[in-house]
């Protein structure tokens, strides 16, 4: 990691929290991590500590360690007296238990936060939590409520001072993400493409490399699939680039069915090839995926 900036401290708590913020906006979650992690080690009470342990929460979730991500998270609510603690620690838990399926539990979670958010009456709580309770309808299928909480999330973040270009970012990327599924590719292309160039503009790696495989998808459900394989090649090498394991794998998927669909065999094999070494456990995947329909099963936000 890079030393702090001059006239940083080394065993400044806050310089390492901002250092972690600044690393998480631009999706350089492995240095966030470091970050947050020296707070913690630095922190000298038990909330510098806990705001810590939340950042932390935070951070592993978006590396897609769904497990460790809940790690100390009840524990912090439970004796949380304040409303920003109590907050950040519903939302860290609803966040984690919706990355490991566990819907309804997170929905208990994600309206704990909303109600902190509400009596904290902040919009930079407020429109996080509606974008959370949106992806939590989304998995369940419930696209029209899904969208209606994006919106009011979005809405929140048009309405605020300043520069929200990196919220309203990942807001339109969900909601181009949720059209797709009901098939308004126009409506959905175009709120991705907005998505993109606000994504690019503030440095969101992560929410650049979801709009190009977004893209891609829309493209081949569509029919488009030349300009779903250059989308699906970009977002591809965004992902690796920026360590997106996930997302790395989504677009193998795409990038074989559409060498698939396209005829163009060694497009395929690549990319089913690559999924199979990164799943040893499940032998014969490679084999599986060529003789199934990709789209029929994908799901791109998990």
């Amino acid at each position: 990691m890079e030393k702090l900036t001059e006239g940083g401290d080394e065993s400044d708590v806050r310089g390492w929290i901002a250092r972690g913020a600044d690393a998480t906006q631009h999706g350089e979650f492995a240095a966030a991590l470091e970050a947050y992690e020296r707070a913690r080690e630095l922190a000298a009470d038990a909330t510098e500590r806990d705001n810590a342990d939340l950042n932390i929460a935070m951070v592993r979730l978006q590396l897609g360690d769904a497990k460790g991500g809940e790690e100390g998270l009840r524990e912090i609510l439970l004796r949380a007296a304040n409303p920003h603690v109590a907050f950040h620690a519903a939302y860290n838990l609803a966040s984690s238990l919706r990355k490991q399926g566990r819907y309804e539990r997170a929905l208990k979670y994600a309206r704990r936060a909303k109600e902190a958010a509400r009596v904290i009456a902040c919009p930079d709580l407020l429109a996080p939590v509606h974008n959370l309770l949106g992806n939590l309808h989304l998995n369940q299928n419930y696209l029209d409520d899904a969208l209606h909480e994006y919106q009011m999330a979005l809405t929140i973040r048009r309405n605020q001072p300043g520069d929200t270009r990196f919220s309203r970012a990942i807001l339109e990327e969900n909601i181009g993400y949720c059209l797709i599924l009901q098939k308004k590719f126009t409506e959905a292309l175009a709120r991705l493409r907005d998505a993109l160039v606000l994504a690019s503009e503030t440095g969101d790696r992560r929410c650049r490399a979801e709009c190009l495989q977004d893209l891609c998808y829309a493209y081949l459900m569509c029919g488009r699939l030349d300009e779903a394989i250059a989308e699906g090649e970009r977002a591809l090498d965004e992902a690796i680039r920026g360590s997106f394991t996930d997302l790395e794998e989504n677009c193998h998927y795409l990038l074989g069915e559409l060498g698939t669909r396209m005829g163009r065999i060694a497009l395929r094999d690549e990319n089913f090839q690559a999924l199979q070494t990164m799943h040893p456990e499940v032998p014969f995947l490679r084999e599986f995926l060529c003789t199934v329909d990709v789209t029929d099963f994908i799901t791109l936000k998990r």
